[in-house]
């Protein structure tokens, strides 16, 4: 056996590529599942849905894709300093292992009150969003 033999391939035969009209919603595909072997027979070709996006959603993205590059912007150097602090603090630990300990019990009130504050936002957008998804899936 040679690594630069070819393998062995078999045409479809019988199948021909139809042309894909614009009111179509569906793409024909041929899956593959036995390369190589001579009992090959082509098998019943797939159908998988082709992705379509609405100009609606392609404007709003167009138009919204300065402000998140803003966003970005604005908060890159603060992502910057805190994972300075975090690398900072992370080696600090290493060498002063109750400084851990001494931290969370400063943080966990922090921590606690930052989880009351955030989650009935984050519990009404859990809702709108599977609400949403729900209502448009009907």
């Amino acid at each position: 056996m040679s690594a630069l033999r070819k393998m062995r391939t078999h045409e479809a035969v019988g199948y021909e590529a139809a042309p894909l009209k614009k009111s179509a919603g569906w793409l024909p595909v041929v899956i593959v599942t036995s390369h190589g072997t001579a009992s090959y027979e082509p098998a019943v070709p797939v159908v998988a849905e082709v992705e379509r996006r609405s100009v609606a959603k392609n404007i709003v993205l167009f138009l919204a894709a300065p402000f998140i590059g803003l966003v970005y912007l604005v908060a890159m150097p603060f992502v910057g300093l805190g994972a300075l602090v975090w690398i900072g603090a992370k080696a600090l630990a290493e060498k002063i292992p109750a400084l851990k300990a001494v931290a969370l019990a400063i943080a966990a009130p922090f921590i606690g009150l930052a989880f009351v504050v955030a989650m009935p936002f984050l519990g009404l957008g859990a809702l709108a969003w599977v609400g949403s998804r729900s209502l448009a899936a009907r």
